[in-house]
């Protein structure tokens, strides 16, 4: 399918419930349904806080796992932190923009309550390298400034799409790791309808690596719901936008059951169906002359 503007475009206009399904997901923007963030950790017990205006505070039994929903306080919206103790600093924290993708947090959530529910280890080395294969995997590049001490893998046709790994930590490490700015580790997707995400040092890789594995996987938007960020990667190549077919509206089900249950007319009691026979052939006249009489 030809990923142009204005088709794609038309389509919004003409259709915006079409749903698509656009690859990688960091493209995407947010959906509509937050709730499918929330949910892995309510399903495990968590308690759900709501101040009345907006803002939210998801706290696992054990309050050792806090994800914030704060919309009103910036440009920062979701905040995750994992604690030791409940009354110490987080061990790690993660926080990401409002633009951010769905599928991303909702990543993170299900890894965390997979943890609460089978009593895993909520922290863990940061050494395993598994981030990096999965952005190699999809065409990007990785390159090293050693003077900086920084990391950066860049999306194959998108430069203003990072990931950046950041050895050397500034000074004022325990103030840089509670307030999450400057992050150990990021992302950061330029332009109007971008989004960012930033983790701290202790961050696990795996949570790296859930994270990097959803921005790189499907997401099914309507589209409608699409931005020009999505449009846009997809006219350079750098996303794929795809239509969902789809199934059969509830006016054509309806339909269909009323002409499966429609009865067909019979014949009334009494009355003698009529029988329609081919009529035989008339008789061919005798070829040639009859015999003559003596």
């Amino acid at each position: 399918m030809t990923t142009t503007a204005p088709y794609w475009t038309k389509k919004a206009n003409d259709q915006p419930w079409l749903q698509v399904s656009i690859t990688p997901a960091l493209y995407a923007g947010p959906a509509l349904d937050a709730e499918r963030a929330i949910r892995p950790l309510t399903d495990v017990g968590a308690v759900r806080l709501d101040d009345g205006h907006g803002n939210q505070l998801i706290i696992s039994t054990d309050s050792r796992v806090r994800l914030g929903i704060e919309p009103e306080t910036g440009n920062v919206m979701w905040k995750i932190a994992v604690h030791e103790s409940p009354n110490l600093p987080p061990l790690w924290t993660v926080g990401l923009t409002e633009n951010t993708p769905v599928e991303v947090v909702e990543a993170i959530t299900t890894d965390l309550a997979d943890r609460l529910r089978t009593g895993g280890r909520l922290t863990e080395a940061a050494a395993d390298p598994e981030w990096r294969d999965a952005v190699l995997s999809h065409g990007w590049t990785l390159t090293w400034d050693a003077e900086t001490g920084t990391e950066t893998a860049c999306a194959e046709h998108s430069p203003q799409v990072t990931i950046v790994l950041n050895t050397q930590a500034p000074y004022g490490l325990e103030e840089w790791e509670e307030t999450g700015q400057d992050a150990f580790w990021s992302v950061d997707i330029a332009g109007e309808h971008g989004w960012s995400a930033a983790a701290t040092r202790s961050t696990p890789d795996r949570i790296l690596h859930t994270m990097v594995s959803a921005m790189l996987a499907p997401a099914i938007r309507d589209i409608g719901d699409l931005g020009d960020l999505a449009v846009g990667a997809a006219v350079i190549g750098a996303a794929e936008l795809t239509e969902i077919p789809s199934g059969p509206t509830p006016l054509d089900v309806h339909r269909a059951l009323a002409a499966r249950s429609t009865p067909r007319p019979r014949a009334s009691a009494g009355t003698t169906p009529t029988t329609l026979s081919a009529r035989a052939p008339a008789a061919q006249p005798t070829a040639g002359p009859g015999p003559r009489t003596r």
